[in-house]
């Protein structure tokens, strides 16, 4: 029976310690979210769980304006040409369509049974 009532009086010591623990960090809490901080202002988190910034990331900010070039020619933006700026030759040949796969014969390991075949 001493077990017993020495294990109640080891758990009630650790509940009180807990009690205390908490009620220190919820103290330190209020006084730091009091000092400085706008009312009803307080993280913001996307659909994630991620906090969000107050700015946008560079990623995301618009790119800065172009600035015409001395020639009167826009500038030139990076990236591929549009199909429009890029020459056709009208001597190519249009490339051949692939051909088809030849179906794999009978019983051929590589074929691809069909599921819902009945097997026999």
């Amino acid at each position: 029976m001493g077990f017993m009532d020495k294990a109640k009086q080891l758990a009630d010591q650790a509940q009180q310690k807990i009690d205390e623990t908490q009620k220190q960090f919820n103290d330190k809490q209020s006084q730091k979210g009091g000092e400085g901080a706008p009312e009803g202002a307080g993280q913001r988190f996307d659909e994630n769980g991620r906090p969000i910034a107050d700015t946008p990331p560079a990623a995301q900010a618009p790119p800065p304006a172009a600035q015409p070039q001395a020639d009167g020619e826009p500038p030139a933006v990076g990236g591929p040409p549009a199909a429009a700026e890029v020459p056709a030759e009208p001597d190519a040949p249009a490339p051949p369509p692939p051909a088809p796969a030849e179906p794999a014969a009978e019983g051929d390991s590589d074929s691809n049974p069909d599921p819902f075949k009945p097997i026999g």
